[in-house]
């Protein structure tokens, strides 16, 4: 005749509960540090930026008058118009970014994890101006939008258009293909 032992054993029998329980936390305590040690979002990673080419670009402010010379990262790619100037802390006078794109259509910008105010100078594929949306608050998610079709978009310094007195006429000149 079968008879059931009161006594499963190590760790899990009725003798044994305290040690049991406290080995079952144990583990399923690891499993969980180490699950979520690996499954970060990975905000605390630093963030590496793509590479950019450096020009020189000439922005006409208005039509009769001088281009204003200016030395822009090309942001190309989709890795690069993803990254633009996020984490930037410092752009120099003079400096900024221009995102090129294959065709002219609708165009949104964002300011995530961008550090400082920047005007963003929309153009179409001829360089001529659709609109300006000048010094966009940092780390805003807010949609800044072209107004009409753009294939080219200029981001400065926050207040640079402003001070350069750029008008509705401004053009774009580009030593791209294709100008």
């Amino acid at each position: 005749m079968w008879r059931q032992s009161a006594r499963w054993g190590w760790p899990f029998g009725p003798r044994s509960w305290g040690r049991g329980l406290w080995l079952c936390f144990t583990i399923i305590g690891w499993l969980f540090s180490g699950i979520t040690a690996f499954a970060g979002d990975g905000a605390d990673q630093p963030i590496a930026a793509p590479d950019f080419a450096v020009i020189e670009i000439a922005l006409r402010p208005g039509k009769h008058r001088p281009p204003l010379s200016f030395t822009v990262k090309l942001a190309e790619t989709e890795a690069q118009q993803r990254h633009g100037l996020m984490f930037t802390p410092y752009l120099p006078e003079r400096h900024g970014m221009l995102f090129v794109f294959d065709t002219d259509a609708p165009r949104q910008f964002w300011m995530k994890n961008t550090q400082i105010p920047l005007d963003m100078l929309f153009f179409t594929s001829d360089g001529r101006l659709v609109n300006i949306v000048h010094s966009a608050t940092p780390f805003s998610l807010t949609a800044r939008n072209s107004a009409s079709p753009a294939r080219y978009v200029l981001e400065l310094n926050g207040g640079v258009a402003a001070e350069i007195g750029v008008q509705a006429d401004a053009q774009l000149v580009l030593p791209l293909a294709g100008q």
